[in-house]
């Protein structure tokens, strides 16, 4: 079926519409195998430049995002550091038709992903589409996000709220509504005013990598329980541990707010550069030491190194190139068998050792 009928079939108002774009299905399968090591994707990210630019800001928009913070608890500083990265405070939003680009990974994109992106061309074709009327259709990132914060349609059917007026959200033009917009998605994920972004940048408690992610989310009572005791802990505040290059970098204790960002983008490197911009907004600074020698592994090197790991009994789960906690574990096991400290991260020392062990 070619991807004209496929439109004619399921999205039909579409027809003469939206088009195919190769450029999205290579940048796709870029991202697919690509991954920026944690310091790489923070130092591009996290920049004085960035957070000095939304000092500015804040002093330009001080009014809206005071009564934004009033209606949600949102800080300031966190939404114009998500702000700052999403779009470059709304300078580079995106140059791809968004109905285009939806309509391509639905119908070519990766096999897994096409259903959520076939939803998001539903929601596109229902709340959005009608909003460009006849004009140039609206624009944002080859993966069909946009407006100021790069809200997927999903997104901007769920939580787009205008910031006065009672129709609907203008996320493109107007960056109150953007910002307000925001900050209700954040609110509905659970972001609570006085909860923290990151408690401690570096744990030194040697607590290992077993409770590391979101999986193990909880309160201090439990943390302590653990081993790990967290100084001025906040009643009912959750927090998390995240090791994103694991013994090659920090092991940083996070809280209830950012939970909530990573509803936003699940991403821990993503979470780490957002705090650390709404940190340096806000006067803060912080550096963290990584091991910059080490390097990740790309996707096709991730599903060797599953195939290996169960090869030699480890339950690496599927040989999908997707890291989760069945191929964590199965690191992990696979670590300490070979006397590597336990960290579950999964670099090409492993790689390597694992398959000299094999042949």
């Amino acid at each position: 079926m070619s991807f004209d009928e496929w439109i004619a079939e399921h999205f039909p108002k579409l027809m003469g519409r939206v088009q195919l774009l190769p450029e999205v299905l290579e940048k796709d399968k870029q991202q697919a195998e690509f991954t920026l090591p944690p310091w790489d994707y923070i130092d591009r990210l996290a920049t004085t430049e960035r957070s000095s630019a939304g000092k500015d800001y804040f002093v330009e928009f001080h009014t809206e995002l005071n009564r934004i913070f009033d209606t949600h608890g949102v800080s300031p500083s966190l939404l114009l550091s998500i702000w700052g990265i999403e779009s470059n405070f709304g300078k580079t939003t995106g140059t791809f038709p968004i109905g285009s680009a939806l309509a391509t990974l639905a119908f070519a994109g990766r096999t897994r992903r096409r259903p959520y992106f076939t939803a998001q061309l539903q929601y596109y074709l229902s709340e959005i589409y009608p909003l460009q009327g006849e004009g140039e259709p609206i624009c944002g990132s080859w993966a069909g996000a946009s407006g100021h914060m790069q809200f997927m349609p999903e997104t901007y059917a769920k939580f787009g709220v205008p910031y006065r007026s009672s129709g609907p959200a203008n996320i493109w033009a107007s960056i109150p509504d953007a910002l307000m917009s925001a900050a209700n998605y954040l609110a509905a994920e659970g972001l609570l005013e006085g909860d923290c972004l990151i408690k401690n940048p570096n744990i030194e408690t040697d607590i290992g990598y077993s409770w590391d992610g979101i999986h193990y989310v909880a309160d201090a009572t439990v943390w302590a329980e653990r081993g790990l005791k967290i100084e001025d802990a906040k009643d009912g505040e959750k927090y998390f541990c995240a090791s994103p290059a694991g013994r090659h970098g920090p092991q940083i204790l996070l809280g209830g707010q950012a939970l909530a960002l990573y509803q936003y983008n699940r991403s821990i490197n993503y979470v780490l550069a957002v705090s650390k911009i709404a940190i340096m907004i806000d006067g803060g600074h912080f550096d963290w030491s990584w091991d910059r020698t080490a390097r990740p592994l790309g996707r096709s090197e991730i599903m060797d190194l599953q195939s290996v790991l169960t090869d030699l009994g480890y339950n690496a789960g599927a040989s999908d190139g997707i890291i989760g906690q069945d191929t964590v574990r199965a690191v992990m096991q696979a670590q300490t068998g070979l006397g590597i400290e336990a960290d579950g991260y999964p670099d090409l020392e492993l790689l390597v050792r694992l398959k000299t062990q094999k042949y």
